[in-house]
């Protein structure tokens, strides 16, 4: 199932500002090039999501697979499926136009240019919500229950397994959206995501700093700031 998908605006200013590792009291300050990036990525962005319902299968030991038998590595995804008998596996992205936004405005404004990738996570962000509760509300049947969303990266799960949600949902036909031999999605500003689906309410589980495998790495984590999944938890 495919869908476009149109964010709203004002974005949210704080998260901007947590993207760009500044005091949420900057956005004041920011007040005239977030809203310029706002006006640029409304008229370039072109959200587009698909979404499609696959069983999940339980094995023996730790064995998790859906869809055609596609393993789930990681004890995080199996804590945040837990109870569940089945997954939505959903791909949104802005589109292409942001890239080149994105690639344009560094060749011109370096600074500008960081807080208009800020604000192009954070839109990116918004457009996967929404996508989340299309997803939801066209796969899920009476009386079903889901968990949040859950991305290749996030805690333990590979980031490989881009390569088997790709060409599963037929991403790049549907919504121009492909996955690079280093596992970067492209464009860029896109998210892929796994949402359980059970007949009784399931809460799931989001991974943090602890099993995060950029733990040592993470800026955020050294500014003492909280990640995208830290926040949502």
């Amino acid at each position: 199932m495919r869908a476009n998908l149109h964010f709203s605006l004002p974005l949210d200013r704080r998260e901007i500002c947590r993207y760009l590792s500044c005091p949420a009291e900057e956005a004041d300050r920011l007040e005239g090039e977030i809203a310029r990036a706002e006006r640029e990525l409304a008229e370039r962005a072109a959200a587009r999501c698909t979404f499609a319902r696959f069983p999940l299968v339980w094995g023996e030991g730790d064995a998790l697979t859906f869809g055609p038998q596609i393993p789930l590595e990681g004890g995080d995804i199996r804590r945040h499926l837990s109870g569940c008998s089945a997954v939505i596996l959903l791909a949104v992205t802005l589109g292409s136009g942001v890239d080149e936004l994105l690639r344009r405005a560094a060749a011109l404004d370096l600074a500008y240019s960081v807080l208009l990738d800020a604000a192009a996570s954070v839109a990116a962000e918004q457009a996967a919500a929404l996508a989340e509760r299309q997803a939801e509300a066209a796969l899920c049947r009476a009386g079903e229950y889901h968990t949040g969303r859950f991305s290749p990266g996030y805690g333990d799960l590979p980031l490989e397994l881009q390569r088997r949600v790709i060409p599963l949902l037929d991403a790049p036909r549907r919504i121009g959206l492909a996955v690079t031999n280093s596992l970067i999605l492209t464009p860029r500003k896109s998210v892929t995501a796994l949402i359980g689906v059970a007949d009784h309410p399931v809460a799931g589980w989001l991974a943090g700093c602890d099993s995060c495998r950029l733990r040592e790495k993470c800026e955020w984590r050294k500014r003492g700031m909280p990640c995208g999944g830290e926040k949502s938890k």
